[in-house]
C-alpha cells in the first residue's frame, strides 16, 4: 500500500471534481431525514439522485440500515458517486454554529 504523505487541497466546485478516475463526493448527513441547508443545496442543484435516495432511505429506516455511521453510495455520473454518510445526530440551532463541535464550544460544553 502506498504511504500517505499528506493532504492536497484543491479549490473549486466540489460538485464538479477535476481529478481523473472514480470520484466520491462525501457529505455528512443528519439522522433525522433533514435535507435543505448547506452543501446539500449545491448537490441538489446539480443532481436529484442524492436527495431522492437519502429521503427514501430515511423513509424506510424501520427496515434498513439508516442510522449513525451508515453510508449510502449514490451514482450520479459514470465515474462520480455521492456518499450520504449519516454522521450527525439531529441538527444544530443556527445560534450554536454549523458544526456540532463549534456548537458545543459556544455553549460552553466539551466535545
Amino acid at each position: 500500500m502506498p504511504e500517505i504523505t499528506g493532504i492536497t487541497y484543491i479549490r473549486g466546485d466540489a460538485t464538479a471534481p477535476s481529478v481523473k478516475g472514480v470520484k466520491i463526493i462525501a457529505y455528512v448527513c443528519n439522522d433525522i431525514g433533514g435535507w435543505g441547508k448547506g452543501f446539500v443545496l449545491a448537490l441538489s442543484r446539480r443532481w436529484s439522485e442524492p436527495e431522492a435516495a437519502y429521503r427514501a432511505w430515511h423513509r424506510g429506516r424501520a427496515s434498513n440500515d439508516f442510522a449513525l455511521g451508515a453510508v449510502q453510495l449514490v451514482p450520479v455520473e459514470r465515474y462520480v458517486q455521492v456518499a450520504n454518510m449519516i454522521g450527525r445526530r439531529g441538527v444544530m440551532p443556527r445560534a450554536l454554529g454549523s458544526s456540532p463541535t463549534l456548537g458545543l464550544a459556544r455553549a460552553g460544553a466539551s466535545p
